[in-house]
């Protein structure tokens, strides 16, 4: 009868030190390939900080002119990159926000300027014409002023004793 193999520890320990070597192999691939994305992530996380003090410092060049850091950054240090990115990118939201209520607050006085402006500009509209109707009634009084001086004003009769006979004689000559 055929018998079935039987694994004797040679074969044994070879087949683990295959799996392990394997295994090995494969980690350290996995760890090399996670160390060039933290290395990535770092020169990404690097480029984002100089845009943005850039920016705020009105500055503008090419980011990828910069050096290069190390090519392993421990999780150390990566830890401290990420906790710098997010302390970034929380400052860039708050002054974004900041940005956007300034952008707000000036609409609005701008538009509450526009309203002073046509409101003074009615009140001045306004002043105009009541100027212009005190101008027209100043000279309607001049104009009657002056039509009351240039009318004959009746004699006066120049004493108590004088005026009987003037309205006898206007009777007279009226009759004749």
């Amino acid at each position: 009868m055929f018998a079935p193999a039987m694994n004797t520890p040679t074969n044994n320990d070879s087949d683990e030190r295959a799996s392990l070597t394997k295994l090995r192999s494969q980690i350290s691939n996995e760890i090399e390939a996670m160390q060039q994305k933290e290395y990535n992530l770092r020169e990404y996380e690097k480029r984002l900080r100089r845009l943005v003090e850039q920016s705020q410092g009105g500055q503008f060049s090419n980011p990828a002119a910069a050096p290069a850091g190390p090519a392993t950054p421990g999780k150390a240090d990566l830890d401290a990159e990420w906790e710098k990115y997010q302390r970034a990118h929380a400052l860039l939201e708050a002054a974004r926000r900041g940005l956007c209520d300034d952008r707000l607050a000036l609409k609005d006085r701008e538009e509450k300027f526009q309203q002073r402006e046509t409101e003074v500009a009615r009140r001045e509209a306004w002043i105009k014409v009541r100027e212009l109707e005190l101008e027209a009634q100043a000279q309607m009084r001049a104009k009657e002023f002056e039509s009351l001086k240039e009318k004959p004003k009746p004699k006066q009769l120049s004493s108590f004793t004088v005026a009987p006979f003037l309205a006898a004689r206007k009777l007279l000559s009226r009759q004749t």
